[in-house]
């Protein structure tokens, strides 16, 4: 996606967003398989309660009568406030409704149902039916408006089904019954939206939906288009829709809609000088993290979130200057003072970091450890590896040479270990046959970044080792990722010179108009031997940097030079 494009986007209301979608995939003839995400509204029954002892404790804090719904009440449910289930009783309140349809292959009276449940599983629960937070919007928010609003159940069923071709191998070739759902919920949306029949909660969070079945896809640009959809819903003054908003679950939905943002950001940082960082502007209103949010390691993790969050606004700001002058230090009092300020905040957030690592890394040495402490630490190193990243570029961001990134081989090293901790730390985990699809980045695009900015060749080589065994990500593969990151590292190698004929070749060895600066890439197709292939266009400054500045404008297309290669994955 070129700046342009991405500028145009942003500024498009939600309905030219929502008909910007791609709506020419061909429904399933079985129309019956999608019944389920094209029924209409039903109409709001009465519901009656008896006197109960062992209700939700939403109900019991609120002394009011629970009809005992599993897994969620329905008193809650039509209230629109968030149920907080049945913590007293065994897990099984909650893997007991959906246990019978959780495998795949199982056959039902209705596909959709099947898929809806899969989607559950997948973006909300973990292996023993729990919710993986319940206060975040993919658990008990999730699963509530996924069983009460029609749009968000659509989307579900679709992301249900792109999950089950994405464990089949056919991202690309997917089942018609796939693209069926697909334009079933897209249509939903539409409907609701212009109908104002639901809350902006549901729409957001059915645009959210949507989004993840893009990015299981790898058409990222649909991806940001639905984002920006469920931000545009989220900003825009509330009009009169039937029912009424519960703020618990809108500022939860925000809440995952700035997680969203940085993932999509993550993704787009790699991909530089074409930053993808899109702008939420509920989410600058959050308060910054304060000393007490690191003592728990799930607070501290949201507080380097939100870190990422405003060092992914400078870097955005500083791209519109990035090709203005040589560097803009000299230029810019009031940037360089707010490129000091990101970095220090970077490097506060990941010193506070520290403790709680050497802590859980201490604890899992124990008797004592939990399989959920080397979750949590597999996270921290991840969480790590994005600060680095984002420190370096923060570091970086006042020059347009790519030899500012040769100062910083001490940081590459440490993300290469922090992602190396990370994954083994993951492997050590509970296999499951359902990967949850999480909106927290990991360690794919950190890897990334180093495979294409460390010229480093024994570092380089590393990055890209460590990536090629990783699978996905979001909108990121690992396996993707390390191709183009060794076929980038072959072009920039030849006619380097050692500094002496015996010295291995360092980064100083090679030289600024040899270097690869970005790169955009389709999302793949299969040849004819069955291989994933991806056409990826590479781009250089054209004539180069120390020969242009002063007479070549390089803050536009014509200042660079693009070429396309097919890689084989």
């Amino acid at each position: 996606m070129d700046r342009d494009s991405l500028h145009c986007i942003r500024h498009a209301s939600f309905a030219a967003i929502m008909e910007a979608l791609p709506n020419h995939h061909q429904p399933s003839v079985n129309q019956k398989a999608g019944s389920n995400a094209s029924a209409p509204l039903s109409k709001r029954v009465r519901v009656v309660v008896s006197q109960s002892k062992r209700g939700c404790v939403t109900c019991k804090s609120r002394r009011v009568k629970c009809d005992e719904q599993k897994p969620l009440c329905r008193r809650c449910l039509q209230a629109g406030r968030v149920c907080g289930g049945y913590n007293y009783e065994t897990k099984l309140s909650w893997s007991s409704a959906l246990r019978p349809t959780l495998k795949i292959g199982v056959t039902m009276d209705s596909h959709a149902e099947r898929l809806n449940y899969l989607a559950a599983h997948v973006l909300s629960l973990d292996n023993n039916g729990e919710p993986l937070k319940e206060d975040d919007a993919w658990g008990r928010v999730y699963l509530q408006l996924s069983s009460q609003v029609e749009c968000v159940k659509a989307a579900a069923v679709a992301f249900g089904a792109a999950y089950e071709s994405s464990l089949n191998n056919s991202i690309v070739q997917r089942p018609c019954y796939t693209w069926h759902y697909y334009s079933s919920a897209l249509a939903r949306l539409r409907s609701d939206y212009h109908n104002e029949s639901v809350g902006p909660e549901s729409l957001a969070l059915a645009s959210m939906i949507l989004a993840c079945v893009e990015i299981l896809s790898q058409h990222e640009q649909n991806a940001f288009t639905h984002f920006l959809g469920a931000v545009q819903i989220l900003t825009k003054p509330e009009q009169h829709r039937r029912g009424t908003s519960s703020p618990d679950i809108l500022s939860t939905i925000k809440g995952a809609i700035v997680k969203l943002n940085l993932l999509i950001g993550s993704y787009g940082l790699s991909q530089t000088p074409q930053y993808m960082y899109l702008e939420f502007p509920g989410a600058a209103a959050e308060q910054a993290a304060g000393d007490d949010a690191f003592q728990e390691p799930d607070l501290a993790i949201d507080a380097a979130m939100h870190c990422l969050y405003r060092s992914y606004q400078f870097i955005e700001s500083a791209s519109h200057l990035r090709y203005k002058y040589p560097s803009w230090k000299e230029h810019n009092p009031i940037m360089c003072k707010a490129q000091s300020d990101a970095a220090a905040q970077c490097r506060s957030v990941l010193d506070s970091l520290a403790p709680i690592v050497i802590s859980l890394q201490a604890r899992g040495s124990s008797a004592t450890r939990a399989p959920k402490d080397f979750e949590m630490l597999a996270e921290l190193y991840a969480i790590r590896t994005q600060l680095t990243s984002a420190l370096v570029f923060i570091l970086c961001a006042h020059s347009p040479y790519e030899t500012a990134y040769d100062e910083h081989h001490d940081r590459f090293r440490s993300i290469i270990s922090d992602a190396a901790a990370s994954a083994r730390l993951r492997r050590r985990g509970k296999p499951s046959a359902f990967k949850h699809f999480s909106m927290r980045s990991g360690i794919i695009s950190p890897l990334f970044i180093v495979s294409i900015k460390c010229r480093n060749p024994s570092l380089r080589a590393l990055a890209t080792t460590v990536l090629n065994e990783q699978s996905r990500e979001g909108p990121a593969d690992g396996q993707i990722l390390a191709a183009i990151g060794a076929r980038i590292a072959v072009l920039e190698t030849p006619g380097s010179v050692p500094s002496s004929p015996s010295a291995p070749l360092t980064s100083c060895d090679i030289r600024e108009g040899q270097r690869v600066y970005g790169y955009s890439v389709l999302h793949p197709s299969f040849n004819e031997e069955g291989r994933r292939v991806v056409n990826v266009i590479f781009q250089r400054p054209n004539p180069p940097l120390l020969q242009g500045w002063g007479h070549v404008d390089y803050s536009c297309q014509d200042g660079w030079i693009y070429w396309s290669e097919s890689i084989k994955i």
